[in-house]
């Protein structure tokens, strides 16, 4: 037996039963060793005992529209299309059975309505739900990261939203209220902002709208018409218009439609319409693109803010769908900031915010998926210093990485643009020589881009990483916010006297966010890894 275990006595060990009152003997019932302490065991029964009494205990039902919303949602993404295509194509009458699944949805959406309650606990909101396989799930205001809300047209003529909880359990949402009314969000806000403090919050005026909507605090950050059209043009939606257009026109066999009508053959296009229309067309059809991707900005993005309530950041956009996203200001995990090849040619830059909770919403919600989507370069260091006033990414005193990155660097941009010029090699004779030459010019240039690039700093508590050769991004992790550090070598890392330092915070691993540091020499390396350990093991962590 290992020195200084020999001594420890049975009911010393962890796990097992200590009776109140006693000297330490085990637990009647059980044997040493096995089971939870008396303490666990009353806390589990206190715990079953308030989710036993949660109807004695006024719970909350869901909206009574809720049930309704959800057949709407169901009708449209199971009859709407079974019919567009049963009408409009041929079918084989799979469609019918595809439809039929709508009646499924209807009582699904009835019966959750039926077993879904919640109560509002000082701490905690406890929900239920489940007829045959019952859920109780008590989650903790103080470990709710994000509360997200959606209103499309119909949510904002009744008066109602959808919410959805988010913890640092994972990438699914703790809880999502399909429909609630806006006095239950507004209780579940202030149980979140009070972190657990007994707080019933209602504000709701007379006519019943949202208290604080107009005489609240005012937005710090508004974006700027000009900015929602510069970022429809940026994202470029229109091609995904552009696709499912397509995709429609070969399901219903439109293009053969077309041509049918026209007075020549296929074949004979060309000479039937001339070069120049081809080429109008084309301008049209760009044109056309442009406006569907703007317009899909606007519907989106229209009147976005962020306001600042206490430590709470809020941000809501949406001129059809209206999206609010609340995250507590102290629980960003991870700031970064983008700069892509068109946004630094208009002098513009995006700001992301990852806090535990990550993203659920995926592309369905902008408001959660950018802090700031566009903003003029020069507004950045008013944000920050509303959002994270310990981040300044303009005074920095940025670290190189090892001096032979670019020499790596170059050799991977050289395997990556091989391949392409030994077909244009094989295929052209030599003809490929000058492509040839030309890849590792562009091989060479990305490089040295990338290698002056790279680089990290240290300053006033924080973290930070920059990075990219088209798209410019700089993060900041602040050192509380570290869960771990590790410090990686490849072989080719150890053949260069090179190492990789990586970063991981509450919900970097759910993100595509991340935060690495390649290409240091080894020694510069271990140093900054070793700075890193000790500071997040000198803070206290808090979400």
């Amino acid at each position: 037996m290992p020195e200084g275990l020999e001594s420890q006595d049975e009911s010393e060990r962890p796990g097992a039963w200590h009776v109140p009152g006693t000297s330490g003997a085990p637990g009647a019932s059980g044997a040493p060793g096995e089971g939870p302490s008396f303490t666990e065991l009353d806390e589990l029964e206190r715990f079953e005992e308030s989710t036993e009494t949660l109807e004695a205990k006024r719970a909350h039902r869901l909206h009574p529209l809720s049930p309704l919303f959800e057949i709407g949602r169901s009708f449209v993404s199971l009859v709407v299309p079974g019919l567009v295509v049963l009408f409009l194509s041929a079918g084989d009458g799979y469609e019918i059975w595809y439809m039929a699944f709508f009646i499924p949805a209807v009582a699904g959406a009835l019966l959750r309505y039926l077993t879904k309650r919640y109560v509002l606990e000082p701490t905690s909101i406890v929900v239920r739900e489940g007829l045959v396989f019952r859920s109780t799930r008590s989650i903790p205001y103080a470990r709710i990261q994000n509360i997200d809300t959606v209103q499309n047209p119909l949510h904002r003529i009744f008066r109602v939203v959808e919410v959805r909880l988010e913890t640092a359990s994972g990438q699914e949402p703790e809880a999502v209220f399909r429909v609630l009314s806006w006095t239950a969000l507004q209780e579940i806000r202030a149980g979140v902002l009070a972190q657990g403090r007994q707080v019933v919050a209602d504000q709701r005026d007379e006519s019943g709208s949202e208290h604080g909507a107009e005489h609240g605090p005012a937005p710090f950050f508004r974006m700027r018409p000009i900015d929602v059209a510069y970022f429809g043009l940026l994202s470029q939606k229109g091609l995904a218009l552009l696709a499912g257009a397509l995709f429609l026109v070969w399901e219903l066999d439109l293009w053969d439609r077309v041509l049918a009508r026209l007075p020549a053959e296929p074949e004979d296009l060309p000479e039937f319409l001339p070069l120049g229309m081809w080429i109008l067309f084309g301008v049209l059809v760009f044109l056309a693109l442009q406006l569907l991707t703007v317009a899909w900005a606007f519907l989106t993005l229209q009147g976005f803010h962020i306001v600042r309530t206490e430590d709470d950041l809020r941000t809501t956009c949406g001129l059809w769908t209206r999206q609010t996203a609340t995250i507590p200001r102290q629980r960003i995990q991870f700031l970064s900031l983008r700069e892509g090849l068109l946004q630094r040619l208009f002098r513009r830059a995006a700001v992301k915010a990852l806090t535990a909770g990550g993203d659920s919403t995926g592309e369905s919600q902008v408001s959660r998926k950018w802090l700031v989507p566009l903003t003029r370069r020069e507004a950045l260091p008013e944000i920050l210093r509303e959002v994270q006033p310990e981040a300044d990414f303009e005074h920095l005193d940025w670290q190189p990485v090892h001096p032979r990155a670019r020499r790596r660097l170059f050799l991977r941009w050289s395997v990556l643009l091989a391949i392409p010029v030994a077909l244009v090699v094989k295929d052209s004779g030599w003809w490929g020589v000058p492509a040839a030459l030309v890849a590792l010019g562009l091989a060479a240039g990305l490089s040295r881009k990338r290698a002056r690039r790279l680089g990290f700093a240290l300053a006033d508590g924080v973290v930070y990483v920059r990075d990219g050769v088209f798209t410019h991004v700089r993060n900041a992790v602040r050192f509380p916010k570290i869960q771990s550090v590790s410090l990686r070598q490849t072989p080719f890392d150890r053949r260069h006297r090179m190492a990789t330092v990586r970063v991981d915070t509450a919900g970097n691993a759910q993100s595509d966010l991340s935060f690495s540091i390649p290409f240091l020499d080894v020694r510069v390396a271990r140093r900054l890894a070793k700075r890193l350990r000790r500071e997040a093991a000198e803070t206290s962590f808090t979400w």
